[in-house]
């Protein structure tokens, strides 16, 4: 089924400036907390680092490259792991009824940096220095943002966010990279469309993408509205396993991806890292139950591949929000979860 929803723009998405983190500025860490408790998501500014910059231009020169291999030799790089490896479309339903998801994806674990080299085929393994180093920033960089936030809530000791991340893990922490690659012509209603509305299973992630297609519902509008691709800007949003560790003091929005038009007119590719907490990191849920960060990731990522029959009334798939007939998304009782419409 093709989407036919008007086309949205969020204009109020706020922007954060990496400098002024870097910085330790009082105002700017505020702002940062404050974004994280209302909005969930936003821009992070870049352009103080043009190696940073530059290093976004090179990944995804490669990864062009990549993606445009037969599938026959991508193939070589399955790894039927959900973070390493390549993954081809189709592997988990899509955002509306009868459809698969839309993309394919090559993911690189973090464990594969720490050790300095990957298993991959030849074809990506002599070109990962590229992303290896972006791993590396993408890590100290969202680090720094827990670092501001565990501040400003004044917690101190084991408690702060980002000792839940201290290496040597092991954790889950992956960057992903990902094309959903153009529909033929002629083809009204692909089968396959975009990325499924969901929460993601992390602490935050650090996205990279030049492209339209992202969309999140807007806590302040209560509608999915797309996020604008700014050059020189990542885009950064909290996940579950920092909304629940916060006990819903930060928000984890609801978002996924669809072609701005009914179909996708040209391959879009995105990068992503996905800061996880250590694989023993425990933390309670909506509904109280405690989880490890590993058993919360392997559950939803199973949850992902079937939410129809595995999670019928998207409970998890969104994070432990409910749709309700008025068709608003809501935290579960005893949350202070954040209230969006779809």
């Amino acid at each position: 089924m093709a989407i036919t929803e008007p086309i949205l723009v969020a204009e109020s998405l706020p922007t954060i400036e990496l400098d002024l983190l870097r910085a330790d500025n009082e105002t700017e860490n505020k702002r940062l907390l404050s974004v994280c408790q209302n909005y969930g998501f936003f821009y992070l500014n870049m352009t103080s680092d043009p190696e940073l910059c530059q290093l976004w231009e090179d990944m995804l020169s490669i990864m062009k490259e990549y993606f445009e291999q037969p599938l026959d030799i991508k193939m070589q790089d399955a790894r039927n792991d959900d973070n390493f490896g390549y993954e081809p479309m189709g592997t988990e339903e899509g955002p509306k009824p009868k459809t698969r998801d839309g993309y394919e994806s090559l993911k690189f674990s973090r464990r594969e940096y720490l050790k300095n080299s990957t298993d991959l085929t030849t074809s990506i393994r002599t070109k990962s220095t590229p992303f290896f180093n972006f791993i590396n920033q993408a890590h100290t960089i969202t680090l720094l943002i827990l670092s501001r936030l565990s501040t400003q809530l004044g917690l101190t000791g084991s408690s702060r966010f980002e000792t839940y991340h201290a290496d040597p893990g092991p954790s889950t922490s992956t960057l992903g990279i990902l094309r959903y690659p153009k529909h033929e012509s002629g083809i009204s209603e692909p089968t396959s469309v975009g990325h499924n509305q969901h929460t993601d299973v992390g602490t935050l992630t650090f996205l990279l993408a030049a492209q339209w297609g992202l969309q999140y519902c807007s806590p302040q509008t209560k509608r999915w509205e797309f996020i604008e691709p700014r050059p020189g800007h990542a885009i950064i949003n909290v996940g579950d396993s920092l909304r629940f560790p916060s006990g819903g003091e930060l928000a984890s929005v609801v978002h996924r991806v669809v072609p701005l038009k009914e179909t996708q007119e040209e391959d879009r590719y995105s990068i992503a890292y996905f800061l996880r907490p250590n694989d023993d990191v425990t933390f309670r849920d909506a509904t109280g139950k405690m989880w490890s960060a590993k058993e919360w990731h392997d559950f939803k990522f199973d949850v992902f591949k079937s939410p129809s029959t595995l999670d019928a009334k998207g409970r998890f798939l969104t994070g432990m929000m409910l749709e309700e007939e008025r068709g608003r998304w809501v935290g579960v009782a005893g949350e202070g979860g954040v209230a969006v419409a779809v």
